[in-house]
């Protein structure tokens, strides 16, 4: 049997599950959502399920995970092109991939399920950013650092929740613009020259 059919088959009995999952967490409580709500929806069996993942709570996990992993992804490849009190490079990337990956994100970014999710995309946010703070302000102010932190990915998930609940009528260029002043100007305090 050829591997690669069979890897583009797993691909797309994933993506089908994780599809199923975001469309019931629309409807239902995480914790209502069963494996046989999932595999009914999208017309597997139970086992198929169980072949990739151990439960829903596996599969919510794993999500999570594969979306965070991305994420790094990006800022690792577009990071070295920041300069200056920009961030756009970083942020038009996430930005787009979040549109393609909508019903997947909407959940995890609307929905307080898991607060892991959360403070795994807040630890993402300050391993990443501390280098940029240090490349930008050399001399920053590291009492205000944790605060900055908090208050930029508190602001981030706020962000990308009011564009969902508003259903994305900020036109996407905006949001990423918005995002980039908002995170410059609340960095710009932590230059000890402006305090």
């Amino acid at each position: 049997m050829d591997t690669k059919q069979e890897d583009r088959r797993i691909r797309r009995t994933k993506k089908l599950l994780k599809s199923g999952f975001a469309s019931l967490m629309k409807e239902k409580e995480f914790k209502d959502i069963r494996v046989k709500d999932i595999t009914d929806l999208v017309d597997l069996n139970r086992g198929t399920f169980y072949l990739h993942y151990n439960d829903t709570y596996d599969l919510l996990e794993k999500i999570e995970n594969e979306v965070l992993d991305d994420f790094q992804t990006m800022i690792d490849t577009y990071c070295p092109q920041v300069g200056g009190h920009s961030i756009l490079p970083v942020i038009t990337p996430i930005v787009n991939y979040i549109v393609d990956n909508l019903e997947v994100c909407r959940v995890l970014f609307q929905n307080k399920t898991s607060n892991d999710f959360w403070q795994k995309f807040q630890q993402l946010v300050r391993k990443n950013g501390v280098s940029m703070i240090q490349m930008t302000y050399p001399n920053y102010n590291q009492e205000y650092l944790d605060y900055f932190f908090s208050f930029v990915t508190t602001g981030i998930l706020g962000l990308i929740k009011e564009w969902f609940d508003t259903d994305m009528r900020l036109p996407k260029n905006e949001l990423v613009t918005v995002s980039d002043k908002l995170i410059s100007a609340a960095a710009s305090i932590l230059n000890k020259s402006s305090v």
